[in-house]
Formats: C-alpha cells, structure tokens, sequence
C-alpha cells in the first residue's frame, strides 16, 4: 500500500506495516518483544522488564505513560500477515490484522523515535487473559496513563467490563464398533470480539452446528478459535446408517453432550438502563479430549455483582450435566474514572477533532487491571476507529489513525 507522505498517518501505518512482518502472536510474542527493545535502547529510552514479559520504555521528564499490548489474536492465516488497502481501510487477506493492538504501538515507536518525553508500556499476553498486566511488575512513575486500545475514534474511555474465563469439562467413555460416519462443518463466518461485538447479532458456528440434526452417536466435536473471539468454525463426526462402515470410537454420552450445548447461554444476558450491554458470554470453544469434553467460555460485565452471579449461574448449569467447572483470569470492572486527566483527555480529543463522546467500554481493558496496582494514576482511553477485531474482517481506518495521533500528540504535551 502506497501512503502519501503528507498524510498524517503515513509513518504511524509504515512502523505498522514492518510491525505485521514480525510474529507477535498472543503466548509467541518473543520476537516482537525483542524488537521493541531493541528500538528503546536505540532511542535513547531507559528500559525495564518483568517476568511477564512486560516493557517499561521510559524518558526523564515524562507526566504521561502511554499503554498498549503488543500480542494480537491471530485468526486465519495470521501470524502471515498481508496487508491492503480497500476504501480507505487498511486490511489484511484472509486473516486479523492485529491493529488491535499494533496500531498503538506503532504509534508508541513513531513517538520514541522522535524522543518524546513521554513514558511507554508495552503489555504481553493481553488478548489471553490481560496476563501481562496482571502480571505487572515494572515500576510505573507518572501521574496519568493514556491506554490506546479503544477503537473508536472521537471517543474517550473511562470504564471497561471485568471479565472472567470458564472452563467446564465432561468426563466421557467410548464405544468401539464399525459403523458408517458422517461429518458436519460450519466455515467462514465473520467471527468476532467476544465483547463489543456480542450484541451485534454474529453467528456462533458452534450453535449453528448444533441446529443441524444429528443422527447418531458423536464421535468428535470441535469448534471456535480463541475464548475471546465469536466461533468462525465448527466440526462434528457422528455414527450414521448409511455409507461404508469403519471402525470407530462413539461417545457414550453423546446426548448428554447435546442437551448441555443447545441449552448453553450465548450473547447479552443483560442490558444496562442506558441499552448497553452490561453482561455478556461467549460460547467460545469446544474440544474433544481423550477423556473429556471441555467447554471454554468467557463472560463479562459492567458490574462485579452481576459478573459473580452469572459465574456462579454457569457453573450451576454445567455442573448439573456431570462437569467439573473452574474458572480463570478473573479481573474486576474499571469503575468510572473521573478527574482532571479524564477532563483533559476530552478536551484535547474535542480540541482535535471538533466533539467528543466520554463512555465505557464493554471489553477489558487493561487499565482496570493496572488500576488496582496503581490505584494513584488517572487513566483514561482512546483509539482510531477499528472495525471487526479478531476476526478476518478486521479493518482500520487510515484517516483515523492520523486524526487520534494528532490527539495523543496534544494529550501528552502538558
């Protein structure tokens, strides 16, 4: 793709484009980790690391700390990345594009490179659990900290879900017998962000796999792609009565499997009094095991009580069909920041682009989880206009990027 250099976006989308080129795949990040370092040291910036395999890049004279995880949730062929542009869009072919994060820290790099005196936190592993920011251990020194992984341009973020992830898994036997077999397959759909796209009337394959009749036994079920992410593709082998016979293994408690699925909540369980969504959950994945059946799920919600009743509510539903249930990566809602770094954010972002919208986000963001170890630190979020993460359909808006780090340049010039 070809970007005039008189375009604001033009050195963001170069840095981001050379950033696709490096593996940075959530849990295989090390390269891109190793490059972010590397160009720290070259800048000029001080550099400190965790065991999460958190990077603090700091500069003397720095009030504002810049945050963004450098993981992305690969979908399709993705860690290959091949980007395009469409329409004014920047996308990739056939798989996520990892804007969602990247297009933040190449923004961060862009800034390093021009040795703003600003402090920038790369995060690891955000997109499987905020592990690196419930992991945090890098020593943060400023009075405010802009998150920039919001995807909507003209808009400021001061609260996000808590969310928690579910595992329920059922103990299964087989039987061998010979016998005919037919598989099931639902491919290609759009997929989605387990949160601010869960309202959005997305088909899960999983549940679209299972409006389909089943005729016999189940020999192996499978389907989804990430916890985080709306199932694109789902997979099912059954015993049937015709065809030619072979040997196979059927699970015994096909139906009980069955029952428990098509039953299972997927999508809003409820609204807040404004029509946003305040709890959700994600039908995220299933595998076959060889002694198991295990479901993955992911809630979230806008309120601490609510996320524990609908945990407990799941763990109530699978438990009942025979499943041992636990649950991981628990972190509480960021409650709604207010103060002078909130008023300031909207400001410039209103001085930058002529309005501004102050709202919460239903999806973490890892400002709660930082929040609880930085309690003094005023946060607050932005970010371009990012359509379809964690998806194939995955797209940034090219204008948009100029236009927010134009915000971001002002927010940190206190």
């Amino acid at each position: 793709m070809i970007v005039s250099k008189a375009d604001k976006s033009a050195q963001v989308i170069e840095i981001f484009q050379m950033l696709c080129t490096i593996a940075h795949c959530s849990g295989e990040a090390s390269a891109m980790l190793a490059f972010l370092q590397a160009e720290a040291l070259r800048c000029g910036y001080k550099t400190q690391s965790d065991s999460a395999r958190n990077l603090l890049c700091s500069r003397a004279g720095s009030r504002v700390t810049l945050q963004a995880h450098y993981d992305m949730v690969c979908i399709g062929d993705a860690p290959k990345i091949e980007c395009y542009e469409q329409e004014g869009w920047l996308r990739a072919k056939e798989s996520s594009l990892g804007a969602d994060n990247g297009i933040a820290v190449a923004m961060m790099i862009a800034l390093m490179r021009e040795g703003a005196a600003v402090d920038l936190l790369f995060t690891a592993d955000e997109e499987i659990g905020l592990l690196g920011a419930r992991a945090l251990h890098v020593r943060l020194k400023t009075p405010y900290m802009l998150n920039l992984d919001s995807e909507s341009e003209g808009v400021v973020t001061v609260g996000c879900a808590g969310g928690v992830d579910i595992i329920a898994e059922l103990p299964i036997s087989y039987t061998s017998s010979c016998v005919p077999t037919q598989t099931l397959h639902v491919s290609d759909l759009p997929g989605g962000h387990s949160g601010i796209d869960i309202d959005k009337q997305i088909p899960n394959a999983l549940q679209e796999l299972l409006r389909q009749p089943f005729e016999g036994a189940l020999i192996e079920l499978r389907g989804g792609e990430r916890r985080n992410a709306i199932p694109r593709s789902a997979f099912a082998r059954l015993a049937c009565t015709q065809g030619d016979a072979q040997m196979c293994r059927r699970i015994d408690q096909s139906d009980t499997i069955l029952a428990m699925l098509r039953g299972a909540a997927h999508g809003v369980i409820a609204y807040a009094p404004d029509g946003s969504v305040e709890t959700s959950i994600n039908l995220a994945m299933v595998e076959t095991l060889e002694a198991s059946l295990r479901v993955h799920l992911s809630a979230r919600s806008m309120r601490r009580d609510a996320l524990l009743e609908l945990l407990e509510r799941t763990r109530a539903y699978y438990g009942a069909y025979g499943c041992t249930v636990h649950d991981e990566g628990w972190y509480d809602p960021w409650e709604v920041e207010a103060g002078a770094w909130r008023d300031h954010v909207a400001a410039c972002v209103a001085a930058e682009l002529g309005s501004v919208h102050v709202e919460t986000i239903h999806a973490g963001l890892e400002c709660g989880v930082i929040k609880t170890r930085y309690p003094h630190i005023q946060m607050a979020s932005i970010g371009p206009d990012i359509v379809a993460p964690h998806s194939i359909r995955e797209k940034v808006n090219i204008a948009s990027i100029g236009r927010v780090f134009a915000c971001v340049r002002r927010i940190i010039a206190l």
